[in-house]
């Protein structure tokens, strides 16, 4: 099995894939062996992943995994069972405005019949990748009544293809928002986390990885944590949730 994250970016040809597999380490245990591979196209990471065969993927994707369809607009029945303040979040998808409330901030999504323009044109990358991946199912979990809820045993059956966060990732991994990632501190304290969970890079080291590829080898733990049942999705299935692989979220994030 392979489990498959990609940092998206608004170049076309700068799609980042690493991927994961199981090895039973030296020491007992199992331990996750990463794969890197150089950036490429949507087109060319979607034939890399249906390479691996069928039933031998699982994906998270750092991107949103469809729009924003106002389920939080102004006077929508949903904001007071969430319990959001009069005139926050209402152009938020549920996803991103519980991890927003919580400190972890997202970019805004477009809405439904709304073209990701400028500063968004990743964001439609991220569209594209996901329509190229439909063949191995978009997850979407029963809806749960507080829109966040473990994503339990046997979660593929709802689909093999995720959206994640990898800031939200290493923040619930940590337990706090580490240092800029841009930052050696930064660096090392996302490194640490990678590791914390068994994360190997035989070639060189994660020292060695640039941003993107640390952002992408977190989203390949979610999918981990996906098809493992570990984690947790946040948000409303019909709009898109966001997978995580943390048993819980705190109510801040500092």
């Amino acid at each position: 099995m392979r489990y498959c994250g990609v940092d998206i970016s608004a170049r076309p040809c700068n799609q980042q894939l690493v991927t994961l597999h199981e090895r039973r380490a030296l020491a007992g245990g199992i331990e996750l062996v990463a794969t890197f591979y150089a950036p490429g196209t949507v087109e060319q990471l979607a034939r890399t992943i249906e390479g691996f065969g069928r039933g031998q993927a699982v994906v998270a994707v750092d991107a949103p995994s469809g729009p924003r369809r106002d389920l939080l607009a102004a006077g929508a029945p949903l904001r007071a069972e969430l319990g959001l303040p009069d005139g926050r979040y209402e152009r938020m998808r549920v996803c991103d405005a519980l991890l927003f409330r919580r400190g972890l901030p997202l970019y805004p999504v477009p809405g439904a019949g709304q073209s990701p323009r400028g500063w968004e044109q990743w964001i439609g990358v991220g569209f594209e990748l996901f329509a190229a991946l439909s063949g191995l199912g978009l997850y979407r979990p029963q809806p749960a009544e507080r829109k966040i809820a473990p994503v339990g045993s046997a979660a593929l059956r709802f689909g093999r293809v995720c959206e994640t966060y990898p800031d939200a990732i290493f923040c619930g991994l940590l337990g706090h928002r580490p240092s800029p990632k841009r930052t050696p501190w930064g660096l090392q304290q996302r490194i640490a986390a990678l590791r914390m969970k068994g994360i190997e890079d035989a070639d060189g080291g994660l020292w060695h990885r640039t941003v993107d590829e640390l952002d992408a080898c977190a989203a390949a733990y979610a999918a981990y944590a996906l098809a493992a049942g570990l984690g947790i999705w946040v948000g409303e299935p019909e709009e898109g949730v966001i997978v995580l692989p943390v048993a819980e979220l705190r109510d801040r994030y500092d």
